[in-house]
């Protein structure tokens, strides 16, 4: 299960790196105490919504967002990767100028607290 969630979690990690500005997701705020705070929708391990916010739900219903490619969505999206109906972690899709945090806001301060750029963070903070 441990190799498992790595896999997953390095997927996610390599994606967000590598289509950062497509998709404008690389940053989270890992002081959080509960990723799935201010969540408008929770992914679950089969890539199938396990929340949404009733305000994200009011948008879907009236075409606004697209949740199949992210597009009109801005905000913050959660994932649970062990299949526990919890999220495990969060990241921002769609926030800050140009539709991502400035990169100097992800690698201003230190690595495993506050606002982090996802790459740093599951390199140097978390312990597979």
């Amino acid at each position: 299960m441990r190799r498992t969630l790595f896999v997953v979690v390095m997927t996610m990690v390599i994606v967000a790196l590598f289509s950062a500005t497509a998709l404008a997701f690389e940053c989270s705020n890992v002081s959080k105490s509960d990723p799935a705070a201010g969540a408008q929708i929770i992914f679950g391990v089969d890539d199938e919504p396990i929340y949404v916010s009733k305000g994200l739900q009011n948008r879907l219903d009236k075409g606004l967002i697209d949740l199949e490619t992210g597009e009109g969505f801005h905000g913050l999206i959660a994932f649970d990767f062990t299949g526990d109906g919890l999220a495990d972690a969060s990241t921002y899709i769609g926030v800050g100028p140009d539709g991502e945090v400035p990169l100097q806001a992800q690698f201003a301060g230190p690595a495993c607290r506050g606002m982090t750029n996802l790459g740093i963070y599951f390199s140097e903070c978390l312990d597979f």
